[in-house]
């Protein structure tokens, strides 16, 4: 054999078993000539196992409108149902219908419904909402998550339960803008990718993360109130679910969601849960509200003076109390609060008018606990001054007692002109509030408890809001 011809074969066998060791990658082949950019994999296994079908042409026309008949067509192969052509209860879907088969196999597993008027609409494009709502039927998908929120879907949108259902199922995520658009019309394209999630687990999207700016869109800012020995904060929404934490009375809670009477948000990075029955949302309305105003809050006596003592409560420990948990009140509303004083301290009268005046407040209130010979003495009085800022202290006393006596279910001793240091040299609208007294046992009780003074201090609230109201 010539030199020649034994180089070039054994040449040829070196090559043949080169590519049997490396054969040449194989480019995956499109089942559809118009392919998009995106999903292929979803729709190459879709189109393999015959649940997507091209054009009589051939193509995929992927952005083209799915209708209401080919969405249950597409899922009637997915679930192997009987696609023989036959009659239908829709009276616009005849038995000789390509999807009349499918479409009545879907109305008699509830997967599919009618408009009510006896018919199905087959050659409507199927939107998105709707989509969600026969994947969710189809599939038997049932699981929520409390902070799937998009910024056009709200707990009365047309789908609702059924796109948060669709999105914890790692179907769909909406649009990068944080929006669903549940009104539009689904694309192949779009129907293909949420239905090949619903079918194969490999190609579920991650878990879903909401959008930070979406969530804060949809915050009710919230205060507990009225919450004995603290709010539980609890995993989920049942007294049934465990504890997680605490929170007190004053404290802020930004829920995002509800979950019947509980509200949902984060907290230490989890999601939570607390009762809406001890939350309070203050008003928010800037044209009716504190926002902006500056507010200064005067609970009486402290330190060296504890004021009047009965029954082992002391005054100045009471109105410390009432005027820390108006403090968060009303600077959750907008206001800007200074307190004369945060701890047991003592001021003087001439220390505190001074730290108002100088502060150019648009409000004063002092906080105090009554006292009389009399033990029989009870019930709630608001005070005001003339000297300065007359009127304006007589509505401003006028609207915080009616709230105190509507609240606290005291003896309306009113409000009335007198003339108590601070009201009188005070330069803005002031007023002097006696919550109860401390001589009479029974209000010492109530003056005492939690309950009460949280109250006092929304009463309190209440009152100036409706002041600038």
């Amino acid at each position: 054999m010539p030199k020649l011809v034994i180089v070039l074969f054994y040449l040829v066998m070196f090559i043949a078993f080169s590519l049997q060791i490396n054969p040449p990658t194989a480019k995956a082949q499109s089942s559809f000539p118009d392919m998009p950019s995106f999903g292929q994999e979803e729709i190459n296994r879709l189109a393999k196992d015959a649940i997507l079908k091209g054009n009589p042409d051939g193509t995929l026309r992927p952005h083209a409108p799915v209708t209401r008949a080919e969405a249950m067509t597409m899922i009637g192969r997915a679930l192997n149902l009987a696609e023989q052509n036959g009659e239908t209860p829709f009276s616009d879907v005849p038995a000789n219908h390509f999807a009349s088969g499918y479409i009545s196999s879907g109305a008699a597993l509830g997967i599919i419904k009618g408009t009510g008027e006896g018919t199905f609409e087959p050659s409507r494009t199927i939107t998105r909402a709707e989509m969600a709502i026969i994947l969710t039927r189809a599939f038997e998908l049932t699981s929520t998550r409390p902070d799937v929120i998009y910024r056009d879907v709200n707990a009365n949108t047309f789908g609702a339960y059924a796109i948060n259902v669709i999105t914890t199922a790692r179907i769909s995520a909406g649009y990068p803008d944080g929006s669903f658009a549940p009104k539009n019309g689904t694309s192949r394209v779009e129907f293909s990718l949420f239905l090949s999630r619903a079918i194969y687990p490999e190609f579920k999207l991650p878990e879903y993360e909401p959008r930070k700016d979406v969530l804060e869109a949809n915050i009710t800012r919230a205060v507990v109130y009225n919450a004995s020995g603290g709010l539980n904060v609890r995993s989920g929404p049942s007294t049934s679910d465990a504890i997680v934490g605490k929170l007190q009375n004053g404290d802020s809670v930004n829920y995002f969601n509800t979950s019947g009477n509980w509200a949902v948000f984060t907290f230490e990075g989890k999601t939570a849960y607390v009762s809406l029955s001890y939350l309070h949302v203050p008003s928010t309305s800037s044209s009716n509200s504190v926002t902006g105003k500056v507010i200064v809050l005067d609970p009486g006596h402290g330190g060296k003076d504890p004021g009047a003592v009965s029954f082992g409560v002391r005054e100045s420990d009471v109105v410390l109390s009432v005027g820390l948990k108006l403090k968060k009140k009303l600077e959750n509303a907008g206001a800007t609060v200074v307190m004369t004083r945060e701890k047991d301290v003592f001021l003087e009268l001439s220390e505190r008018v001074a730290i108002a005046n100088n502060k150019k407040a648009d409000v004063f209130v002092s906080i105090h606990a009554n006292a009389a010979a009399s033990s029989s003495a009870n019930g709630t009085e608001t005070f005001w001054n003339n000297l300065n800022a007359g009127a304006d202290s007589k509505k401003l006393a006028e609207e915080i007692q009616k709230e105190l006596i509507s609240k606290l279910k005291t003896r309306d001793r009113g409000a009335k002109e007198g003339n108590f240091h601070v009201v009188k040299n005070a330069k803005m609208a002031a007023v002097l509030v006696e919550l109860g007294f401390l001589t009479n046992e029974a209000e010492a009780k109530k003056l005492a408890t939690s309950s009460f003074q949280e109250d006092a201090a929304e009463a309190i609230y209440q009152g100036i809001v409706k002041f600038y109201k």
